[in-house]
């Protein structure tokens, strides 16, 4: 169904193309790179969980690949003052959303399966890079690697894999 694939309202604006509906989902709509902002602001501005990925920037996209920076700051870690691994799954999770909606069928999907496996530790004061890669998306599913890097170092911090249903 359409909520299962994750339809929800479009922020105004953010694609051309869309359907009169202004849903997440159709073939024929398209994002530009200012549009994708605003559909990751309005992710992030929510009242929700993902509002605390507000100070998130997205860097670059290209159709199906996402590059975003963040500075790790004390509402990002743990009680060791490192990166939490939920927020790391929650990077892993809209980092490789946004990346799909970047992609010709520009939908969000709904997780079917992610993991995460966690290299290194990331502190207070550190940025870090989040990129997304869509590696497969099929006619229901797709796939996508995310990897967290320290922006000064490039060391490797987590690598998550995601699936997710996007209908068909």
């Amino acid at each position: 169904t359409r909520e299962e694939a994750g339809d929800k309202p479009l922020p105004p604006g953010c694609c051309s193309g869309a359907r009169a509906s202004g849903s997440w989902r159709g073939a024929d709509m398209t994002f530009t790179l200012e549009g994708l902002k605003e559909a990751m602001k309005y992710m992030v501005e929510s009242q929700g969980f993902d509002r605390v990925l507000r100070k998130m920037k997205l860097l670059s996209a290209t159709p199906g690949k996402v590059v975003c920076e963040m500075k790790v700051e004390e509402e990002h870690t743990n009680r060791g003052g490192t990166l939490h691994g939920g927020l790391t799954a929650t990077l892993v999770d809209v980092v490789s959303t946004t990346a799909l909606l970047y992609t010709e069928r520009a939908v969000p999907g709904v997780s079917v399966d992610m993991n995460i496996t966690y290299t290194s530790a990331a502190k207070i004061g550190e940025d870090i890079l989040i990129t997304a890669q869509i590696l497969k998306q099929g006619r229901n599913i797709a796939f996508a690697s995310v990897d967290l890097t320290n922006k000064a170092t490039g060391k490797l911090i987590a690598q998550g894999r995601h699936t997710k249903y996007i209908g068909s």
